[in-house]
């Protein structure tokens, strides 16, 4: 019973994830964006009302989030953690790559066998890397050849493995984008969120006719013109 869920934890697709902050972060964030509010409404300790105020609310502040996060970690924090580490570990011989995204689909290729990197699921990984972009601490030698080999040359792809024994300055590499990534995601969330929050949802709860009065409940604009009705069948009355 537990196989299939052991299987999907031990594979090398999920462990490219949990080592990945990138996707991490998005994951969460888009949990959070689905569950919290989720919850919320199921809350039947709380009226309607307030239910839908809190999860609408919620819902917009992960979005939020999640649209800051995008905005701001790949062309901002990740590249240029990359763009860091190229010129700190300048003296490991690190190829040129473009960005970070040539150098992480690289380090992910290297992981996998011979076999999986020509597989068609991981093509767009493979054609991230320029086909002229040389290794300068291997005789300058093509990486995309040590990845998928050239029987014409004779040179036999790179071995599952090898990376851990003489990539080091790939992993130095991937370490800096990494905590590159940490450091955009606390930025990005703890502080920036917050802050345009108060900027953006009031009003665009207040565009929804969500909002709280001044003793904090909340009502809807049908309720308000409910509660403005019967005030004037009563003046009238009296």
């Amino acid at each position: 019973m537990l196989g299939p869920f052991i299987n999907a934890i031990t594979s090398n697709s999920f462990q490219t994830i949990a080592q990945n902050t990138d996707a991490c972060v998005k994951i969460e964030t888009a949990l959070k964006a689905v569950g919290r509010p989720a919850f919320t409404l199921m809350d039947k300790n709380t009226d309607k009302d307030t239910r839908k105020y809190a999860a609408v609310k919620e819902l917009l502040y992960q979005l939020l989030c999640f649209g800051i996060y995008i905005a701001i970690i790949p062309p901002i924090f990740k590249n240029g953690g990359f763009k860091l580490a190229q010129k700190i570990f300048k003296k490991e011989g690190l190829p040129a790559f473009q960005n970070a995204k040539q150098m992480l689909a690289y380090h992910h290729l290297a992981y996998m066998t011979p076999a999986q990197r020509m597989l068609d699921k991981n093509k767009k990984f493979r054609d991230l890397i320029p086909a002229t972009l040389v290794n300068p601490k291997d005789n300058n030698a093509i990486l995309l050849e040590y990845l998928i080999g050239n029987e014409k040359k004779g040179i036999k792809p790179l071995l599952k493995g090898t990376m851990e024994k003489q990539g080091k300055m790939f992993e130095l590499a991937k370490g800096s984008i990494e905590l590159s990534s940490i450091i955009g995601s606390v930025i990005g969330l703890t502080i920036l969120a917050p802050e345009i929050s108060h900027l953006i949802l009031h009003p665009i709860m207040n565009a929804l006719h969500l909002k709280p009065d001044e003793n904090g409940a909340v009502s809807t604009d049908s309720q308000s013109k409910s509660s403005s009705s019967e005030q004037k069948f009563l003046d009238k009355q009296a």
